[in-house]
């Protein structure tokens, strides 16, 4: 009889368990998806409480319109997309998203122009005349490459664009004499393109890349690493977008900042397999400040207020 009075405590375990967060991502085979993947793990592992996993979209901007509908509370999108949004501008004209709000960013996103080590084209000039795959029309990926061109005078009618299925084999069978992608290394096509030939990678600096970067606070100096794939001995200079881990100003704090916390405070163990490891942003002063697009979200400024008060950031 004495044992009576516990039930109603032993059937409520389901209702005090914290719910499972997801996070926005992009598809399961990408980048996104990986880093969600390992942050909720990392958080997991410091705070058995916490919970979360990613959720596979098809990225930033139906990340952005999930966030909007509430219909998602955490994504990872990319800092020029971000900036349209919050500005209402490009793509959001006129429906600026004012409630988003980041918590840090994740990884650098360089703009990466692969070509033939054995081919012609050396230099961002000679692409005008060169067959090359600067990604999907309206895509981030082709929209980045045309503002680049642009610092050069050449505007998208002059080059001689293609839309390959295959961008590995059509660069090594030379249908293309280049492609582009906006990705952190190590990247899967990038070292598949390795495997069938010897690639380099155009630099990007000097003028060009001052002249780009000028106006837009979204873009940042960055380099492809050296040494991840083969006969690629230094770093390539270049500029980057930011992966950035975003909320809305609505999401509770306290939740905020615990899910912050237990996905940082191990990050020394982030498993270096994981793709995009090599331009993940490993210092806490490197994921906060100039390179978060909109204000930070309370619970996650709390988390770093903390570091900074115990001299770490």
């Amino acid at each position: 009889m004495k044992l009576l009075p516990l039930l109603p405590l032993l059937m409520m375990p389901s209702l005090q368990a914290a719910p499972t967060l997801y996070i926005g991502t992009g598809s399961e085979q990408g980048i996104y998806y990986q880093m969600a993947k390992e942050f909720c793990r990392l958080a997991h592992d410091q705070d058995e409480s916490t919970s979360c996993r990613p959720l596979a979209t098809s990225g930033s901007l139906e990340n952005l319109k999930r966030l909007k509908e509430d219909a998602s509370d955490y994504a990872i999108v990319q800092s020029d997309w971000l900036y349209q949004a919050n500005k209402g501008i490009g793509a959001f004209e006129g429906a600026p998203q004012p409630r988003l709000r980041s918590l840090f960013a994740t990884h650098a996103e360089p703009f990466t122009l692969v070509v033939r080590a054995d081919g012609d084209i050396t230099s961002l000039e000679q692409l005008k005349l060169a067959p090359i795959d600067l990604g999907l029309k309206g895509s981030g990926t082709r929209k980045t490459a045309l503002a680049l061109m642009a610092q050069l005078g050449v505007k998208e009618q002059d080059l001689d664009l293609k839309s390959m299925a295959n961008l590995p084999q059509a660069l090594c069978s030379k249908q293309i004499d280049a492609f582009a992608l906006v990705m952190g290394h190590p990247n899967r096509m990038v070292l598949d393109a390795s495997k069938q030939c010897r690639i380099t990678f155009l630099p990007i600096d000097g003028e060009v890349r001052d002249k780009l970067i000028k106006g837009r606070p979204y873009y940042q100096r960055s380099q492809i690493p050296a040494r991840i794939y083969p006969a690629n001995p230094k770093p390539i200079p270049t500029f980057a977008i930011a992966a950035t881990l975003v909320s809305r100003v609505d999401v509770p704090e306290e939740q905020v900042y615990r899910l912050t916390k237990a996905m940082l405070s191990q990050q020394i163990q982030f498993n270096e397999q994981t793709y995009g490891y090599a331009n993940l942003f490993h210092r806490a002063r490197n994921k906060i400040g100039p390179v978060l697009m909109v204000p930070q979200h309370p619970g996650a400024a709390r988390y770093f207020a903390e570091l900074k008060a115990a001299g770490k950031l």
